[in-house]
Parts: C-alpha cells; structure tokens; sequence
C-alpha cells in the first residue's frame, strides 16, 4: 500500500475496514480530514483536486447525515455544539 502524497490525500483504491477496526480507522482518517479542512480556512492550503473535491463534499454529507440520524435517535434537536456520544453508547448497548 502506497502513502498519500500529501496530508489529506488519500489513495484511490479504496481498502476495506475489518469490521473490529471500522470506526477506529475511520476515526483517524476523519482527523486527517478535519485538519485538512481547519488549514484551508486558517492558513494558505494548496487547493484540492477534483477527485478530493467531490470525495470533501461527500464526506461532510456524509458526517451531517450520521448527525442527524443520531440526533433523531435521540430526540434532539440539532445543535453545533451537542454531543452524540451517549446516543452512540446507547445505540451499542441496544445491539448487544
């Protein structure tokens, strides 16, 4: 497996997650992402691809939806600064 070639950048052949490591992996990648998003509004980012573009624009689709779908979950309205981390617990304590 190859490395990105810049902070950010990911591969194009898409690598699947054991599901015993799926949100860890993930996890780590979405802060690779956010710092990549933070540098492009604070600091002078070299701009992204088209590729990256779109992938960027799925991505925060993507992270809205699963927070809406939390805050659903919990009967929350949404708000910027909630925290969803106890609807997640209880949604595994429910799974299991």
């Amino acid at each position: 497996m190859s490395t990105p070639q810049r902070r950010g950048e990911l591969e194009s052949t898409t690598m699947p997650n054991m599901t015993y490591c799926r949100f860890h992996n993930t996890a780590i990648a979405l802060r690779d992402c956010e710092y990549v998003l933070e540098e492009m509004i604070d600091a002078d980012p070299e701009k992204l691809s088209d590729d990256e573009l779109m992938a960027a624009q799925q991505l925060v689709a993507s992270c809205l939806n699963i927070v809406q779908l939390l805050a659903e979950r919990g009967s929350l309205e949404f708000e910027p600064d909630m925290d969803l981390a106890t609807v997640v617990k209880e949604l595994n304590d429910a799974a299991g």
